[in-house]
């Protein structure tokens, strides 16, 4: 059987090479994929493109003297191969002679001995760099903090004259349109689900907020192309100048889902309360949706699993005898003592995964060569796991209902709870609408709720906390999840009113709440402490009219509720009538994005249950609005 670095260079030598008039040169061969099949594949990281903008190739290989193990040879042949690729490149580069080829020349020619030295040179080192981790059967590539990146690269071609504002804004728009091109075959999950994630914005060591003129210009021209894919994520803090949040909102109000917003306020005390230096965690990126990485530098696998909150209360009510439990607060030790079975099995599944040898995505990834291990034997800086979860909305809510229910108003035990779970409501409709009715619920501004969450949460934090990987990485967790409607078909129903099947709530969400405001209060209130920051996302449906009739006021509520204390917060700005009527007549909205999970998708590519979640929110909200 070939090694992991043989397999790379039959690829490097094979891939077909396509070239056209486009701004830069981006192909992808998906017969050529590299074999991904001796292991746990790395996915949804973000290698580290400084490396490549500033090094030649030639400089990042071990010396012939310092290689003094397999994997240095592994890594050195890596390099070699890469190198061959881009000789190919160049030979087809002068037989074809496509638009602009002596400046693709040079480029290609420059990356085996020399940094990059302009603007356009570095989008170029990118896209080489992105499509050889793609070529090479990574997952959800990352692209990084790219108005970090190439400022200076841009500053210095504005002050040297060879660029402008406007050049730039439309290189930039080209660079999005060649990502989103071979989106169908980089999707995951769902079409759309791509990872093709750019992380903007940042914090000093004061708090202060960094950002530069490409930070808006990337974000203006994600307007401008409407595309769901690639996306932004804007990093954010209470120093966020309003400059900045007004051109995000613009951006938003389009409708096409991005940037999402991720406060650096919640989110950086965690990071460095893990055990991850401030100087790191300053330049956090995210993998493919939400979970903080540190880009390049971290080969955490941030969705290994989902954790669903409703299991264990469904296996309660299956399980247990269901006897001398007379008050609710013994009803929830039952259901912690639930859930820590169901931790266990998830720390089981994880403790056996062993990941695959990677000798390419070692050679960009930060602490692999310095340790000249590869980043399955720990070799990057950070190698921890995360997991999801799912329904914890539901279990607050079902939970609720149970105090309620069985230990106030004595109007059911849960003896004839199980029964309406096992039979799904049948005869019993009237239970539903007065499950679903219940004032207090999770995402409102309540003290009983918050404190019931954070119960939930910090009982998962104790079980997890302790758990180390073979690589001796820790396990983090969060309360955002893809998995709402696909852990939810064909689960039973719960005491929160929801029928079998019924797709679970979506992330930190409220749709009958009467004020956004209390939603962000709610989310401001949940503990993100120990190992809990694993992507906590409010999700907001948006109508187009209240944003355009409100945009000052609403500014304001982006300030103010970043001030507040939310984790990350993304918004899908669109109607019930056009989701209606996309639904009716798709061909004539065959460019209508929406927000999915923590990415954006056209409407007319999502699944019919996908499409029923989103015109059930919409309505949900308006009628709230109304």
């Amino acid at each position: 059987m070939q090694s992991a670095s043989e397999l790379f260079k039959t690829m490097c030598r094979d891939v077909a090479i396509t070239l056209n008039d486009n701004e830069f040169v981006y192909f992808l061969d998906f017969s050529h994929l590299m074999d991904a099949s001796r292991g746990y594949n790395f996915g949804n990281l973000t290698p580290d493109y400084s490396r490549f903008l500033k090094s030649g190739l030639s400089q990042l290989k071990y010396a012939d003297n310092d290689c003094s193990n397999k994997f240095c040879v592994d890594y050195n042949s890596v390099t070699d191969s890469i190198c061959m690729l881009i000789t190919r490149i160049c030979d087809e580069l002068i037989r074809q002679q496509p638009h602009n080829y002596a400046a693709k020349l040079k480029w290609f020619q420059h990356m085996v001995d020399h940094p990059a030295t302009n603007f356009r040179e570095a989008l170029q080192r990118i896209l080489f760099l992105n499509q050889i981790i793609w070529q090479s059967n990574h997952r959800l590539v990352g692209l990084g903090g790219l108005d970090s990146l190439l400022i200076d690269y841009f500053n210095q071609d504005i002050e040297n004259g060879r660029l402008s504002k406007e050049d730039a804004l439309s290189i930039v728009e080209n660079f999005f349109h060649i990502l989103h091109e071979n989106y169908r075959d980089k999707s995951n999950m769902l079409l759309g689900d791509t990872g093709q994630i750019i992380v903007l914005g940042k914090s000093d060591k004061q708090g202060g907020y960094i950002y530069n003129d490409l930070t808006l210009l990337f974000i203006q021209a994600l307007e401008r192309v409407q595309l769901p894919d690639p996306k932004i994520l804007l990093r954010v803090n209470r120093n966020t100048p309003r400059n900045v949040l007004e051109t995000a909102v613009k951006c938003i109000a389009t409708g096409i889902g991005a940037p999402l917003l991720s406060n650096d306020g919640v989110i950086l005390p965690q990071l460095t309360r893990f055990g991850i230096p401030l100087s790191d965690a300053l330049d956090y990126t995210t993998s493919a949706c939400w979970e903080p990485l540190i880009g390049g530098k971290d080969t955490s696998l941030n969705n290994m699993t989902t954790l669903n909150f409703m299991r264990s209360l469904n296996n309660l009510f299956m399980r247990d005898p269901l006897t001398k439990i007379d008050t609710f607060e013994e009803f929830k030790k039952r259901y912690f003592t639930y859930l820590a079975w169901n931790l266990n099995a998830v720390k089981r599944v994880i403790g056996m995964q062993r990941l695959q040898y990677d000798p390419v995505l070692s050679v960009f990834m930060e602490g692999c060569f310095e340790s000249k291990k590869d980043v399955s034997h720990g070799g990057a800086v950070y190698h921890n796991v995360g997991i999801t979860t799912v329904a914890l909305a539901n279990v607050v809510n079902a939970l609720l209902n149970i105090k309620d229910a069985v230990f106030e108003k004595k109007t059911a035990s849960l003896i004839s709870i199980k029964k309406m779970i096992v039979t799904d409501f049948a005869d019993m409709e009237d239970w539903i609408s007065m499950l679903k009715s219940r004032v207090n619920k999770y995402g409102n501004d309540d003290n009983e709720i918050i404190t019931l969450t954070n119960e939930i949460t910090r009982f998962v934090s104790a079980e997890t906390e302790s758990f180390v990987t073979y690589l001796g990485g820790k396990m983090k967790f969060g309360l955002s999840a893809p998995t709402y409607i696909d852990a939810a078909k064909d689960f039973p129903a719960s005491f929160d009113g929801r029928r079998k099947g019924e797709p679970f709530k979506v992330h930190i969400s409220n749709e009958e709440s009467t004020a956004y405001t209390e939603v962000v209060n709610f989310a401001s209130a949940l503990d993100y402490g120990d190992n809990r920051f694993n992507g906590n996302v409010v999700d907001f449906m948006i109508t187009p009219d209240f944003i355009n009739n409100n945009f000052d006021k609403f500014v304001d509520f982006i300030a103010l509720s970043i001030e507040n204390g939310f984790f990350q917060m993304q918004m899908n700005v669109v109607s019930s009538e056009k989701l209606i009527a996309a639904r009716e007549r798709p061909e004539k909205y065959s460019n209508l994005i929406v927000r999915v999970w923590g990415f954006s998708a056209y409407f007319n590519d999502l699944p019919e249950e996908y499409k029923d979640v989103l015109i059930e929110r919409a309505l949900k909200n308006e009628r709230k609005a109304g």
